[in-house]
């Protein structure tokens, strides 16, 4: 019995350390050097940057207890009580248990006039029984449940983008209340910043537990074509072929769509695609933002987080206003919108702008996502766009790589 895992990034790395650990000998193939996937590590001008600014939640679980076991820095995270500071909205998680510190919090916000707090409350109380029949966008579920424009601008349209990554004119209520619903439970709504680049934070912790187990990495590896022989799955590299008694592919659907076009029976839909650019910002060491991390609804970005030592990321989800501008343009944008932030704000030492096109499926209203175990006997699907309650988010990453290793494991 041998395991290949198509693909390094949160889905795939979970399930290769999850098969590994079981005693399961696992190779993994990546195209890249480098661990993470569309989550990852760079490097610029000396700083290691990620390819995309990520924030996780108190309720994505599975994630954070597989960064407390791989990752070998002491603190590679920052966890704290759900605090939103979006424009002239300020609000703060209450020292209360869940879920009255969300809605005492709400009542005692800032920036909202009583009748959208009140409005706000009962919807966010009720989203942790309600149940949609037919699915619709998050803008018209808003609207059913009479949502405030000043609610919406400041409060639900920022927290579906961040979370789905997809417009609310577009994006699937459904999904919105179960990330809703999560964010409900315990500290469900805990906002967790990573102190530590997206590589180090779980794939690289990853591959050392899987080489100690006696499993394999191959970086820098991609595999052109898989097919089914009698042997088994056979993977065509530049290297060679290799033979394995299962297949994860755990790669973006695009490049899985391309490696299962040996297997007719196994569809994966033509997603629609959502982009996010991540701008990071140097300035002096001495620069910082009022707040960690600050939203805005009117500009081009979206959230603005300060890294420390004067490095600022400014973060565009999804589509809008920002398509069509060049590199140097988006650059010049947020330089202007964070100054309205820090008033005394200096000429950034450099900018860089990391632009992922394809960086989320577009959570639409009934998209159509793969179940994670194929009609192809021994062949799996692992990502963020597979069937799950949850969006493109690190959390149903990690939970489809786990449910595949599992599902293989059961097979023993």
């Amino acid at each position: 019995m041998r395991v290949a895992v198509v693909g390094a990034g949160y889905a795939g790395m979970a399930a290769a350390m999850t098969l590994a650990e079981s005693g399961i000998p696992v190779t993994v193939f990546e195209s890249s050097k480098t661990l993470g996937g569309r989550a990852r590590g760079i490097k610029y001008k000396g700083v290691i940057l990620d390819n995309g600014q990520h924030i996780l939640l108190g309720c994505y679980v599975e994630t954070l207890a597989l960064i407390e076991k791989t990752c070998d820095v002491e603190k590679p995270f920052v966890r704290m009580p759900l605090a939103l500071d979006i424009d002239h909205f300020s609000m703060r998680a209450l020292p209360l248990p869940p879920p009255l510190d969300l809605l005492f919090g709400l009542l005692f916000s800032k920036g909202l006039a009583l009748s959208a707090k009140l409005g706000a409350i009962r919807f966010l109380a009720l989203t942790k029984i309600l149940k949609l029949e037919k699915d619709m966008a998050v803008a018209a579920l808003l609207e059913l449940y009479g949502q405030k424009k000043q609610a919406v601008d400041c409060l639900w349209e920022p927290l579906c983008v961040s979370a789905l990554n997809t417009p609310i004119a577009k994006a699937s209520a459904k999904v919105f209340l179960a990330v809703l619903k999560d964010g409900l439970n315990g500290r469900g709504s805990d906002i967790v910043l990573p102190d530590v680049d997206l590589s180090s934070l779980f794939p690289n912790g990853a591959a050392k537990i899987i080489l100690k187990k006696g499993g394999s990495i191959l970086t820098s590896t991609a595999v052109s074509a898989a097919r089914k022989t009698d042997e088994g799955f056979e993977l065509m590299t530049e290297n060679g072929s290799h033979i394995f008694s299962h297949l994860i592919l755990a790669t973006a659907p695009q490049h899985a769509k391309k490696l299962a076009r040996n297997f007719p029976d196994v569809e994966i839909p033509d997603f629609a695609y959502q982009p996010i650019v991540t701008i990071y910002s140097r300035y002096p060491e001495q620069v910082r933002l009022p707040k960690k991390m600050i939203g805005a609804s009117q500009g081009l970005a979206h959230w603005f987080f300060d890294r420390g030592d004067g490095l600022i990321a400014a973060v565009i989800s999804a589509e809008g206003k920002h398509v069509g501008l060049s590199q140097a343009e988006l650059a010049s944008r947020i330089q202007a919108e964070t100054k309205k932030i820090v008033p005394d704000l200096p000429l950034p030492l450099w900018q860089k702008v990391v632009h992922e096109k394809r960086a989320t499926f577009s959570c639409d209203v009934d998209v159509r996502r793969p179940e994670r175990m194929t009609s192809v006997p021994d062949l799996y699907l692992a990502g963020d766009y597979t069937a799950g309650s949850y969006p493109a988010t690190l959390e149903g990453a990690v939970a489809s790589g786990l449910a595949c290793a599992r599902m293989i494991a059961e097979t023993i």
